[in-house]
């Protein structure tokens, strides 16, 4: 609150409800020689753009693009659900986390990764299974894998895979 008192002084007072304003900190007396009026400036008006430029687009999951909406299904994997095959430059494949227009598995009629998204329980343990494979059985969480462990997890799936495929030795 401010007044202006007829001895010449404004006093600023705080939002406080104080009775005595002379013993309380939070009152402040300004002499009106120090309160310069001044006209305003460039700097006391509204900012005013003078120039602007669409922002770029960065890196995304599918279901966070900016361009083309997304419609999220708990888990729908036969088809493409209401246009979630479009895609732009920037556009990740959620399960397979490299370029949408890389996966192999984008549109295909049995497991649509583009109707893939975070917070459907479905999609996300398949995700988890795509990314970990064959360190799966470790219950290693996503931020613990480097390159180097994510290397061991496909030898071991490799390892795996060629002793299924060739017959035991007698």
């Amino acid at each position: 609150m401010c007044t202006t008192a007829d001895s010449g002084e404004i006093i600023i007072l705080s939002d406080d409800d104080d009775k005595d304003c002379e013993n309380d900190l939070s009152c402040l007396i300004v002499e009106v020689e120090d309160v310069k009026k001044t006209a305003p400036t460039a700097l006391d008006e509204d900012l005013v753009v003078t120039f602007s430029r669409r922002a770029e687009v960065l890196p995304h999951a599918r279901y966070d693009c900016p361009i083309h909406p997304f419609t999220a299904t708990d888990c729908e994997t036969g088809v493409p659900v209401a246009g979630n095959q479009l895609f732009c430059d920037q556009c990740f494949c959620y399960i397979c986390d490299k370029l949408a227009s890389s996966c192999v598995m984008w549109c295909h009629s049995e497991m649509c990764h583009c109707n893939s998204h975070k917070k459907s329980p479905f999609w996300h343990n398949l995700r988890n299974t795509a990314l970990l494979g064959g360190l799966k059985p470790f219950n290693l969480m996503l931020s613990e894998i480097d390159s180097h462990l994510r290397c061991a997890g496909v030898q071991i799936t490799l390892t795996l895979w060629k002793s299924q495929a060739e017959p035991p030795v007698m």
